[in-house]
This record gives C-alpha cells, structure tokens and sequence, in this order.
C-alpha cells in the first residue's frame, strides 16, 4: 500500500481549550465495555498515544496502576499536565512527542489512540504499538462521531458552512484532501493485521446528544481545519454566519445528534 497522507504538524495550535471544553468525551459504558473485554489486572499500564488533552487518560487512569500520555502538540501535553495537577491526579506521565517517534519503557497492557489513528503514520504507530504491549493484550483505536456527522438537516447545513469558511478562507490544505480515500483503500483492521495484530473487532455504541450553539461553536473551534488560529481575524464573521444558517433549521437552538461512539480492539499474539 502507499504512505500514509502527511499531516501538517501545527493542526491544534491554540485549541487546547476548545478540545477539553467543548469535545463531550467518550460514554462511560464504552470505555467500562473496553476495559472488560482487555481483561486488565490492578497494576495494569496504559499508553495513549495521540492523546489530546487526556480525554481517554483521564476517564481510565483510575484503572490503571500507571498512564503514560503522548502528544505532539505541546499546548495539548501543558493543559493535560496543569489539568491533573489541579485535580490530583498522579498517575499519569505526559510526554510531549509524536507516536512514530516517542521512546517509551514498555511493555503495556492497554495502547490507546482516540480519533487520531487516521492522523498517524499508520503501519509504522501500529509496528511500535504491537512491540509495546504484552502478548495477548491490547491495542484500541476509539472514535467518537463528529457532530455533522449524521444526515439531519441541521447537521447538512453544518457541513456546508464548514465547506464554504474552507474555501473562503483558502484553509482547505489544512489537512491532505485523499485522506478519506486512504482510510477506504486501507481501512484501519487491515493495517493492524499487516502489522502482526490477531482478532480485530468492532464495537459500536448508538447515543443521542444535545448540542447548542455555543458548544456547537466551540467543537468547530477544537477542531484542526476550523480553530480559531485558521479562522483568524474573520472567527466573529465566522460565528454569526454559522449561527443564522443553523437557526434557520432549528430556531430553538437545540440540537439532537443520533450517532455512536466506538472501538476497534486488536490483540497482539
């Protein structure tokens, strides 16, 4: 197969914030459903790889006897960081590093890479991760549904203010335009399965969200092609064009979303 697409090393620059506040986090019944089937002692270690401000770090950590957190972005690594401190969390190592270059102390129990394998250089992360963990346990790729993600009206017209601020603004190189095409050709499991994983699985978890502008807003703004750094000066423009659009659909400023969240566990042999 060919490379993976290359992405832009700067994507989540001043999105910290935005990614802790506005991202909703996985369901507690998929990670409790993940931590189950990985079948995970007391002194279980976990790493997570692309791991944004701790969105997985934090909700298992109580879980695991050690997490070690890595991400590129250092904005990312420092709000994670300040994050547990505040809150006392001691069991967590943040490494600001990228996943096809970190240098780790395995073996782990758990490798976790939350919607971000896609951003990675994928047979290369999956070659690292299978050499991290011990045998028989496990690497999980979970991802949550974007917010336009469904077929709603309201999440159409999402899509295409996105498109169009794109466009607009000429941030449409922000990320590589084939990457979607990449992940059809080469889908997720059968990069694992080159990579020596055995007995990959998918497990989804239907939930409904209610969303309102200003949390709709501020997911965009977390978001790699539409943060507040490629939005720049024209972010208020931004916010009043995105609001009118979609208060045309639902003048209530509710939002219900009708997706999932799941995970694709594979097991090293």
């Amino acid at each position: 197969m060919g490379e993976s697409p290359r992405y832009r090393s700067d994507l989540y620059v001043g999105t910290a914030e935005f990614y802790d506040r506005y991202r909703p986090g996985y369901p507690n019944d998929m990670l409790a459903d993940l931590v189950t089937r990985a079948s995970l002692g007391e002194q279980a270690r976990l790493l997570d790889l692309a791991c944004g401000t701790g969105q997985i770090a934090f909700a298992l950590a109580g879980r695991f006897g050690q997490v070690v957190a890595v991400d590129q972005e250092p904005g990312m690594v420092a709000y994670g960081s300040t994050k547990a401190a505040a809150q006392g969390v001691t069991n967590i190592s943040w490494i600001v590093d990228r996943a096809e270059d970190v240098d780790v102390d395995g073996p782990f129990d758990l490798i976790t890479i939350g919607s971000a394998f896609h951003r990675l250089e994928r047979a290369s992360v999956a070659e690292r991760a299978l050499s991290w963990l011990r045998p028989g346990r496990h690497l999980a790729l979970v991802w949550d549904d974007t917010p336009w993600s469904g077929a709603a009206p309201w999440q159409r017209v999402m899509v295409e203010v996105r498109r169009e601020w794109a466009q607009r603004l000429k941030v449409t190189d922000r990320v590589p335009a084939d990457w979607e095409a990449e992940i059809d050709r080469d889908p997720h499991r059968e990069v694992l399965l080159r990579a020596g994983f055995q007995k990959v699985e998918e497990h989804r978890f239907p939930r409904d969200r209610t969303w309102t502008l200003e949390s709709l807003i501020g997911f965009v703004y977390s978001t790699s092609t539409h943060s507040r750094a490629a939005l720049g000066e024209r972010a208020a423009d931004f916010e009043l064009s995105f609001r009118e659009r979609l208060l045309e659909i639902e003048p209530n400023g509710r939002f219900v979303d009708r997706s999932a969240s799941a995970y694709e566990i594979a097991t090293c042999p």
